[in-house]
């Protein structure tokens, strides 16, 4: 049986990871007020994921740092979405 709402949410959090990884080689390229298409467009989707990052990341962790951050708790979320899949018996534990 597909659980589609455990797919969708790794798909959502996943799409949300690489784009901050995105944006961050991105950010090697092209300045912080830069006027680029592409890099409006990843900021713009990426700003409310790092305002979320900057209110649960300690204070002391640099904005520079943020993002790498974001993609840290991103990768948390998906391992716990993958914990709570399978302790919720969604997965087959048998070997095949």
């Amino acid at each position: 049986m597909t659980y589609w709402f455990y797919h969708l949410t790794n798909m959502v959090l996943a799409a949300a990871m690489y784009t901050l990884l995105g944006r961050y080689i991105l950010s090697l390229f092209f300045k912080a007020d830069s006027d680029k298409v592409i890099w409006k467009v990843f900021c713009q989707i990426t700003n409310p994921l790092l305002n979320l990052a900057r209110k649960i990341t300690p204070a002391v962790v640099p904005n520079g740092m943020v993002m790498i951050f974001a993609v840290f708790w991103t990768i948390i979320l998906r391992i716990f979405l993958i914990i709570l899949a399978v302790s919720l018996g969604l997965f087959n534990k048998s070997g095949g």
